[in-house]
Order: C-alpha cells, then structure tokens, then sequence
C-alpha cells in the first residue's frame, strides 16, 4: 500500500468490500461516475465527499436521503476523521484505516460483537482445575514447547524493550509462522496500545491493521487471548468487517501479561487457507506473551536502573565540580563578617557564591542561581565563577563586569540556561557597596536600628536575551548594619502543608538577631528554616551569604 493511500474496509449490503484512496478528494454515492461506487439502495446518487489532503481526513454529507453519520453522529458540514472511525452512509458501513501515519499499524474499531474462540490466561497457563484435564488431554506440539523453552532465555538477555523486539518476533514465527505479527504496547499517557514492532513475512512494510474494539478491550481488560480460526467462514465472525476486508483467514491475540500488569498485546494472524491455528496454538501463544512480557518488563526495569546509574554518575560529576569551585570559607577582613554558607538539595542545583579580594584591597560578593540542575547546571557554574574572578582584575565595575560577562556567556549558553547574578563590590575602609542586581531574589539590608531596605533588581538575568542593560547602584554599610544574600531556596521553601516559608518570615528572624554576630544570624535563619520545612523534602538549594559591619 502507497504511503500516501487511505482504505475504507466494510460492508455495502452483503458484501465485504475495501477501497484504496489517494490524497484528493472524493465524491461516495450510488452512482457510476462517483470516485467510490456504493450499489445499496439507502445510498444516494451523490450521497457523501471524502477530502483526503495532507494526512488530514474529513467527511461531509452532500444533501444524501439517508444523511452521513460519523461512529453514529449525524455529519452536518464538514467533520474531521480518524483512524478508527465509522463511517455510515445509509446501511453502508465502512472502518476508516490506512498509512496515515507512518507509525499506526494497527487502528482500534468499533464492533458490534466479538467473535472466535477465546481463553483466559489462567485456563491458557493450566491454573483453572478443569482447563488443566483438557491441556493434559490435548497436549501441545512438540515444536510449541521448544519455543517456549526458548522463550525463557529472553529473561537473561541483557537489554532495552527495543533489542528485545527482534528476538520475540522470532519466537513467534517458529510458534505460529504468521504472515503478519506485531507488537503493541500501552501508552503511559493515553493508555492506547501503540505498535513498537512488525514483522512481515517476505519482508516490506506492514499494512494498517484494523482489529475490534471489543477484541481490544477483552485482551487488555480482562486478560483474554483471543483466536480466529477461520474469519472468511465464520458466521458469527461477520461482525469483523476490518477483519475479513483485509484477507485475514486466521488470527491470534494474546495479552503481554508480566504476572502483574497487562503491558500490551501479542498478535499474529495469516491469509492461508490450508493452515488454520488451533486452540493449542492458542495457549501455547498465550504462554509465549506472558513470557514475552515479563522479559519486556525487566528490560524496561533494568534500562531504568541504568539511567538512574547514569543520571548518579552525572550528579557526582556535577557534585564534584560545585566543590571545586565554591570557596570554604570568605576571606578574613578587619572589622567585617563575611559568612557563606550553601546546602545542595538532593538534585545538584545551580545556586553559587563567591567572596574574594580584589587587587586594590576591596572585596567582590556574588551570589546567583543557575537555571536548571544537574550536571547542564554545574557545567554553566563552572564557565561562570571563574569568569568572574578573570574579569574582575581589569574591570571591577559591577555593571560592565556584568556586561562583559553576557557578552561572552549569551552566545554559547543554550536558551534553557541562564542565570540570576548579584555583584556587589565592598570598600571595606569606607563601608561603600557598589552592586548590579542582575534579576536575583533582592537581599535585604538590616540597619543597625531595624530598619530595612531592599536592592532590587536593576537588570535582567545574565545570558538570557544578550545585548542587556545593567545599571550599577551604591549604599554605605555603617557599623552594625547586616547584609543578607540569599537564594529563591529559603523563601520559596515549603513545608508538609504546601505552605512557603517566605521573605516575611525570613526579614523577621534577620531584625531579630541583627545584633547578634554573623554566625549567630546565619545559624538562627537555618534554625527557623529547618523548623518550618519539617519533613518535606527539600527541592531546591539553599544558599546564605551575610555580610556584616562590626558596631
């Protein structure tokens, strides 16, 4: 079948019939010169047009007798379809498939009845009493029970889902020797089975399977294997119009049953006449589903294992980095407090500081919050601290330093990257700060009689935009004033009640333990934070820096 065609699988009186479409579009009716002849009296001469452009399907009814309906709603104007619908034009019924995606093999289709023979998984495994006398009776061939045992190494073949999917494949042609087989599994999100591996006798691209909603729903709901023993002569089969249009003789359907869950579903069907599959066939292919299951489930278990491995060894990669690059401890300056202080939550954060002395005896304090975690963001903490320290001995002016620093991070940062900067530069002789606010959380100043001022931001994030404008602005410390640098993970922390800690609650303790020394502040801020938080995990790192001026 053309990438590009569209099949129309159903019934027009008594007959099966099934048309293939090109894109374009296409007039449906009784008469000899419409694109889809209909010989059934209930459809008009002109009764419907199908647009087909584009991988975009739609219907609409041409002022038909009987009208148009879509899965049983009457079609007024134009109406999209899918894969799966049903299309009724008067007693004319049709299950709309086809390659419209190069990824569907096998659409779901309404049905009035199910049809076949059908087994549950506890008489196909021989755990119902009276199922376990009919096994022993009929046995299985030889060559079912070789497959199975063969079966059972796919539990030790090292691997992801997706290696697996030629090995089970294998399996099912010695079981079954199918002209068609697939495997579906379930969507974690829209909990469809989606088709991840076909296989075609001869090799080729496996057409749209069209199977029944019922058939479906019974497989994955109710763990039932399903078998078609002959779908052209089954009477009671007729129901399967998708079925029997597309030549399919005989047909088995068995749940991906991991002893747990129902992960999907195995199915294999054939068009040849001579070669029916039988109700042995039918448990033997059961068996081979649940053990094909299970060996899907630890593959996907042990891909997830070594992610999680893969995922530690880049948070140790990350961890190891941030400890190279964040000081111990702020240098000793005569008649100041400088405390730092950085707890990383489980995940490697972004947050960073940095406290140094610059070359003409004044002292640089950073503090800042990469986007993101993980090793992306340790890696953009490691360009960022020592290009602070490398432009800082030329240019220590916060705003161009700041400048500077987009200047050569922006074109090289992707655009999920960036980062919020405070810099501030100290003159410790005079108590004089020059700071940039780069779009970080504002730090608080505690004058020495309680009062409080906020450096806001005075300009954007660092490698967000590029080009950005930062404006430098200054205060003088006087003895016995506390400045507090901080990070979004203090006031932004939550508790078991998905309560936030707040700055309120944050610049209360500050005023109150103003005039105790830095250490003393930084320990009652982490005290009341830690009291707040309880048990609730922490989700983000929390970072303090304080600068103090002794009375």
């Amino acid at each position: 079948m053309n990438r590009q065609q569209l099949i129309l699988a159903g019934r027009v009186g008594d007959q099966e019939v099934r048309f293939e479409l090109s894109e374009g579009k296409h007039v449906l009716g009784r008469a000899a010169d419409c694109d889809v002849v209909l010989p059934e009296s209930s459809v008009s001469r002109r009764h419907a047009e199908l647009e087909y452009a584009s991988g975009r399907v739609r219907v609409r009814d041409l002022g038909s007798h009987n009208g148009t309906q879509v899965n049983g709603a009457t079609c007024e104007g134009w109406r999209d379809v899918g894969p799966g619908d049903q299309l009724t034009l008067g007693r004319a019924t049709f299950a709309l498939g086809g390659n419209l995606d190069s990824q569907a093999l096998m659409t779901i289709v309404g049905d009035r009845q199910s049809a076949g023979v059908a087994i549950t998984w506890q008489e196909a495994t021989g755990r119902d009493s009276g199922t376990r006398q009919t096994a022993r009776r009929a046995g299985k061939r030889a060559e079912l029970f070789t497959v199975l045992a063969e079966a059972g190494s796919l539990l030790v073949t090292p691997g992801t889902p997706e290696e697996l999917f030629e090995p089970i494949l294998d399996l099912v042609d010695a079981a079954v020797m199918p002209e068609r087989a697939l495997i579906a599994l379930l969507d974690e999100r829209t909990g469809e089975p989606q088709v991840r591996a076909s296989r075609v006798r001869g090799g080729g691209q496996a057409p749209n399977l069209m199977l029944s909603r019922t058939v479906i729903n019974r497989v994955l709901g109710e763990r039932v294997s399903f078998l078609i023993e002959d779908a052209q002569q089954d009477i009671a089969f007729q129901a399967q119009m998708s079925i029997v249009s597309q030549g399919v003789r005989t047909a088995i359907a068995a749940p991906l049953f991991d002893n747990e869950n129902v992960i999907g579903l195995l199915y294999a069907d054939s068009a040849d006449s001579h070669d029916r599959y039988t109700t042995d066939e039918l448990k033997a292919f059961t068996l081979l589903a649940n053990c094909v299951a299970v060996a899907l489930t630890h593959a996907r278990y042990h891909t997830m294992e070594a992610e999680k491995q893969r995922l530690e060894g880049e948070l140790g990669a990350a961890r190891r980095i941030m400890s190279t690059l964040l000081p111990d401890r702020a240098p000793a300056i005569a008649g100041w407090e400088l405390v730092p202080h950085l707890v990383s939550c489980t995940e490697v954060g972004g947050d960073l500081y940095d406290v140094f002395a610059l070359p003409d005896g004044r002292v640089m304090v950073v503090v800042g919050d990469v986007a993101g975690k993980g090793l992306g963001a340790a890696l953009l903490v490691s360009s960022l601290l020592p290009l602070l320290r490398g432009l800082s001995g030329p240019c220590s002016d916060p705003a161009m330093l700041v400048e500077r620093l987009d200047a050569v991070l922006f074109p090289v940062t992707e655009p999920v990257r960036y980062a919020t900067l405070f810099v501030g530069v100290l003159d410790p002789a005079t108590g004089q700060l020059e700071y940039v606010n780069a779009g970080h959380n504002p730090p608080y100043l505690v004058r020495a009689g309680g009062a409080i001022e906020i450096l806001a931001p005075t300009g954007m994030p660092v490698a967000l935009v590029g080009e950005g404008t930062w404006t430098a602005r200054s205060l003088t410390l006087d003895p016995g004033d506390l400045l507090a640098l901080f990070t979004d993970g203090i006031p932004e922390a939550w508790n078991e009640a998905e309560d936030e800690y707040g700055d309120a609650r944050l610049l209360q303790v500050l005023k109150d333990t103003r005039e105790r020394g830095a250490d003393s502040v930084r320990d009652a801020v982490l005290a009341d934070l830690t009291e707040f938080v309880g048990d609730a995990s922490a989700s983000d790192d929390v970072t303090l820096v304080l600068v103090r001026r002794l009375p």
